[in-house]
């Protein structure tokens, strides 16, 4: 239940378990546990053998690119392969007037322009390559968010003994204890509960948080078990949603990728990338380009050898500083800055886009349908500012990890409103109440 995919075989079905139609007791019996496991939970010995058979409690991570695959990713392409041949013929002719021409016949001219032109492609084609590489990865991005959201510790009943363990130990069948403002470790049926309410809005875009109960949910006539939907579970809790109120006792019956926000996970690790209109049409426009560069480059080169009556050398490079000429090599460098321009524009209307290709479909969209509560908000109630007596700070509410530096001093930040208030006793502010100024 949370082992990973490539130990899996292929050919081996997965059982679907609508753990919550099942009692309590179906639901022991089904994970193949103890008859007493409410009461004295797993021994180590049974957490050790389903933690090698299930795998850890953690989402698996999609396959990342290296920085070499990167770069191949932005250099493979027709105008780039031009462009390094040229460089490559340059650095020859240079090479070769400086090692093989006698001192005397030497061009200093031409040595020098040879490697300025070197240095020019290098430095076309590593920024092309730097742009490139500074908007790829969102959806790991996406996925490195999902994996903040699960919890670090889970309380269990081990060998009849409540302990503290890390969550990723968590297996099938273990009993677990929630409370006030826990994560849920993995996703549970609850067996005893106690008020408890579990906020699953980044699962169903519900702001209100979830009662839930023990009894096993009957299913509607004519709808199977797995149509009912997630919100309507009531005796279930799911990984990374937050406990709201109360507490409760349940079983896990999944953990790792087989849970809910494992299943997104996945979705979300195996995106397609796929080009916009706008590359696509860049991609056809650069075969045509160098269809003709290339026709091009021959066309002199004959014309140089045959009607000029260059020698062989004299007549590539010339043919070369033609096709040099003609390569648009800052075509995608312009298309990016002409998105980043767009971004920007769109930034000042409070329109945040992470990827700049999404500007070009964006402009596209007439209507958005979207839930607000777990689609355009998370519905948590995030600290942004923190005020002293001297001093304000201000909070990073994007920080995925808890650390001192998230706090950055700002005195100007939240100051607004003490400024409307400086010319004003004590006694006319307190009277004014909290709303004014």
């Amino acid at each position: 239940m949370g082992k990973d995919a490539e130990n899996v075989a292929d050919s081996t079905p997965v059982e679907v378990v609508s753990w919550h139609a099942l009692t309590v007791e179906e639901t022991v019996l089904k994970l193949r546990c103890d008859a007493d496991l409410t009461k004295k939970g797993l021994t180590s010995a049974q957490a050790a053998e389903r933690l090698a058979q299930y795998g850890p409690n953690k989402m698996s991570e999609a396959e990342k690119e290296t920085i070499w695959q990167k770069i191949w990713k932005q250099v493979a392409n027709v105008l780039v392969c031009i462009l390094v041949v040229v460089a490559v013929v340059s650095a020859a002719r240079a090479i070769v007037e400086q090692t093989v021409v006698a001192k005397e016949d030497r061009n200093s001219t031409t040595i020098l322009t040879s490697w300025v032109q070197v240095g020019l492609i290098t430095t076309v084609i590593t920024v092309n390559t730097f742009i490139g590489i500074i908007q790829e990865g969102s959806a790991e991005k996406a996925a490195e968010a999902l994996k903040n959201m699960l919890s670090a510790d889970a309380r269990v009943i081990r060998d009849g003994k409540e302990v503290m363990i890390p969550a990723i130990q968590v297996v099938p069948g273990d009993v677990m204890i929630l409370d006030l403002g826990d994560r849920c470790p993995a996703d549970m049926r609850i067996i005893e509960s106690s008020n408890l309410a579990c906020g699953e809005a980044a699962l169903t875009g519900e702001a209100v948080p979830i009662d839930k109960t023990t009894d096993a949910i009957e299913v509607p006539d004519g709808l199977n078990a797995e149509q009912i939907a997630l919100g309507d579970r009531f005796n279930m809790t799911f990984s990374a949603t937050l406990v709201a109120q109360g507490g409760g006792v349940g079983i896990a019956i999944a953990t790792g990728d087989e849970t809910q926000i494992g299943t997104i996970n996945k979705l979300v690790s195996q995106v397609e990338k796929k080009k916009t209109n706008v590359l696509e049409q860049i991609d056809q426009v650069s075969k045509l380009l160098a269809f003709l560069i290339g026709l091009a480059t021959l066309t002199t080169f004959f014309i140089a050898l045959f009607a000029a009556k260059q020698v062989p050398f004299e007549a590539v490079s010339t043919a070369l500083v033609c096709c040099v000429a003609m390569i648009p090599e800052g075509l995608e460098a312009i298309v990016t800055l002409t998105y980043a321009w767009a971004t920007t524009n769109m930034a000042k209307n409070n329109a945040i886009i992470r990827a700049l290709p999404a500007v070009e479909t964006l402009g596209s969209v007439t209507v958005i349908c979207s839930d607000k509560t777990g689609t355009l908000t998370q519905n948590v109630m995030s600290l942004t500012a923190f005020v002293t007596s001297n001093a304000h700070y201000k909070f990073d509410v994007n920080a995925t990890d808890r650390v001192p530096t998230n706090f950055v001093r700002e005195d100007a930040y939240l100051a607004e409103r003490a400024q409307h208030q400086s010319g004003k006793s004590v006694s006319a502010v307190v009277k004014d109440g909290a709303n004014s100024g």
